[in-house]
């Protein structure tokens, strides 16, 4: 029998993507104060001195003004321009929507706002025979595949158990950047208040008609105390593929090439969950599963309903009936329905080491929240990029790397060479992101709210949260197990806003 006591392991070397400049600026404001400074000193040789002093102070400004930020780490530049394109979508009245029979709907339906309005749901079986539901959005070509998993927790469960099932779960990301067609994938962890039907249903059907007027009694206030006390926990995880082909125009497969392509490959990968602790029960999600789980998100007063509905035999809903019949945008919060909601964003990744169970604290439930969606965002990189990305880093970290570096700097050169190692050893690269939304029914609870959930994940290696400011209905719908890549509807570039 062994004295050694089992050490679970840390986990970290997490680097912010970007071009990194100096002093804490980025190299897009270096290059405006850089080109200021420039025009200073010709402005100065032409003996145009009054031009060079205003130049000389707007360069300064443009300095200051990237250095001060606030408690949320936004500049003034930043916080300026999301108020001014939010006012500006107010103006236009981008930010109210009102559809249903009285709304403005031509037809009265009531679809999915936002980014998933030309969305279309259709269903296929794959290679098992098993039927899946399949979102698809042409402006970008992605198709999406929801999965319904069952987690076994950690409970009980010995650490190493745990570990192992954390590095399957590393292996299953990294497989998804092997093939190139995987633009994103997301798993959302949901908690909401337990309506005690699935119980009552059961313990209805199982009672015995001789037993005591004692025992009955006993078996039917079962449903009602564990309502009380259970939170209901569901998780999704959402997969969403590339429909381009690989001529030279990157033209769309088309949904039946789509649908056969994932179909035989979706059972290879939820097979491979089974590892991860996921659970045994995974399945995927129809299409009826996913418009019921889209309804209720938006409207989460008609849960029960639906639920009841769904064992009655079905509710009957389309994917033209999933979305609000009203929703108003905030600048720091969403209205659909009767409900609100609002959402933080993670906008500084893990800085230290953290556990297995550092987020642990973030997908308990919260006193005071209807429901609470806790969804991490992934973007595989395909492993023919990946090289290049690492190098790249390796190369941007070392341009700023010297004898007067700071502590940051240096951490920041010795992970790139960590990264570009593991990537040789089979690795895979990700970059993710984290949403966590809150839905009541209250408003006045976000101010307690803006308190605790930033705390709940600053035991993360320090990850850091802030509010969604400007495009809470994005992050909303970010939030959902329905495949947004919010990469792909940006409205600036990827290389644009690594210099901004």
């Amino acid at each position: 029998m062994s004295d050694q006591t089992y050490q679970s392991p840390t986990y970290g070397n997490i680097t912010p993507p970007g071009k990194q400049g100096f002093w804490g600026l980025s190299l897009g404001v270096l290059g405006i104060a850089g080109f200021l400074l420039f025009m200073v000193m010709i402005a100065t040789i032409v003996t145009q001195y009054i031009a060079a002093g205003v130049l000389a102070l707007l360069a300064i400004a443009v300095v200051i003004a990237s250095v001060f930020k606030d408690k949320s780490d936004r500049t003034i530049y930043q916080r300026g321009v999301i108020r001014m394109f939010f006012r500006s979508r107010e103006r236009r009245g981008d930010t109210v929507l009102v559809q249903g029979p009285a709304g403005r709907a031509p037809d009265g339906r009531t679809r999915l706002p936002g980014l998933l309005a030309p969305s279309e749901l259709s269903e296929h079986v794959d290679s098992y025979g098993h039927r899946f539901g399949l979102i698809r959005l042409r402006g970008v070509k992605h198709y999406t595949v929801v999965l319904e998993v069952f987690p076994d927790g950690d409970a009980l469960v010995d650490a190493e158990r745990v570990d192992s099932m954390v590095a399957h779960w590393g292996a299953w990301l990294a497989a998804l950047g092997e093939s190139g067609d995987i633009v994103g994938a997301s798993v959302s962890v949901e908690t909401s208040e337990e309506t005690g039907q699935r119980l009552e249903r059961m313990v209805n059907g199982k009672l015995d008609e001789t037993a005591s007027d004692y025992a009955r009694d006993v078996a039917k206030s079962l449903p009602e105390e564990i309502r009380a006390n259970t939170p209901m926990v569901s998780t999704r995880i959402a997969i969403t593929f590339s429909g381009r082909g690989f001529d030279k125009e990157g033209s769309d497969q088309g949904l039946q090439a789509m649908a056969a392509e994932i179909g035989a490959r979706l059972p290879i990968l939820m097979v491979d969950l089974g590892s991860t602790g996921a659970g045994s029960g995974v399945r995927a999600c129809t299409a009826q599963d996913i418009v019921d789980h889209a309804r209720a998100a938006y409207d989460p007063i008609v849960a029960p309903a639906i639920e009841q509905a769904r064992a009655d035999g079905g509710t009957g809903l389309t994917w033209a009936d999933a979305g609000p019949v009203f929703q108003r945008e905030h600048i720091d919060r969403y209205y659909h329905d009767r409900a609100v909601s609002k959402t933080w964003e993670m906008h500084v990744p893990p800085t230290g080491t953290f556990r297995s169970s550092s987020l642990g604290a973030v997908l308990r439930p919260v006193s005071g929240v209807l429901r609470k969606r806790v969804t991490l965002l992934y973007r595989p990189v395909w492993d023919k990029d990946a090289v290049d990305a690492v190098g790249k880093e390796g190369s941007n970290a070392e341009m700023v790397n010297s004898a007067k570096s700071t502590a940051a700097q240096r951490r920041r050169l010795r992970a790139a060479r960590q990264s570009e190692e593991e990537l040789q050893d089979g690795a895979g690269l990700l970059l993710f992101g984290l949403l966590v939304t809150a839905t009541t029914t209250n408003t006045a609870e976000f101010a307690r709210l803006d308190k605790v959930i930033p705390g709940l994940t600053s035991r993360a290696g320090r990850l850091r949260m802030r509010e969604a400011l400007g495009n809470q209905a994005v992050a909303f719908q970010a939030g959902l197990p329905l495949g947004v890549v919010p990469m792909a509807h940006a409205p600036l570039g990827q290389f644009i806003q690594e210099w901004i």
